[in-house]
């Protein structure tokens, strides 16, 4: 049998409503659909910085300038990140969350664009 998931958090409890904690008396959490994205998306917006993380590196300790190029990716990679996770927050239904998913088509066929989710820069 299928176990749905939420789009939020979800503060878990017992049989009886009282709150179910951890070892350390946090509260149980179950991560809702929409912060397992988020998670993934910074996740993935950080992988991609990673590759040139060495420009960054380099300019602090020599001053040796990043070149345009990987600046304007980097910037391009922080923006999609922020417009991604925010089209996840929007997300008030299960439907619309569904739809970041979807690749873009035209008359039946991918127009070439990216799903909303996954609508990242070309790599440098």
């Amino acid at each position: 049998s299928l176990i749905e998931r939420s789009l939020t958090d979800t503060d878990e409890v017992d049989s009886e409503g009282n709150s179910i904690l951890d070892d350390d008396g946090n509260q149980v959490v179950t991560l809702g659909l929409k912060s397992v994205a988020i998670t993934r998306t910074k996740e993935t917006a950080r992988r991609k910085l990673s590759e040139t993380d060495w420009y960054v590196t380099r300019k602090a300790e020599t001053g040796t300038a990043i070149p345009d190029a990987v600046g304007n990716y980097r910037t391009a990679v922080r923006t999609a990140s922020k417009t991604i996770e925010d089209a996840i927050t929007a997300c008030k239904t299960l439907a619309k969350f569904m739809a970041l998913y979807d690749v873009p088509m035209k008359d039946g066929k991918p127009t070439g664009e990216n799903a909303p989710i996954n609508d990242w820069p070309e790599e440098i």
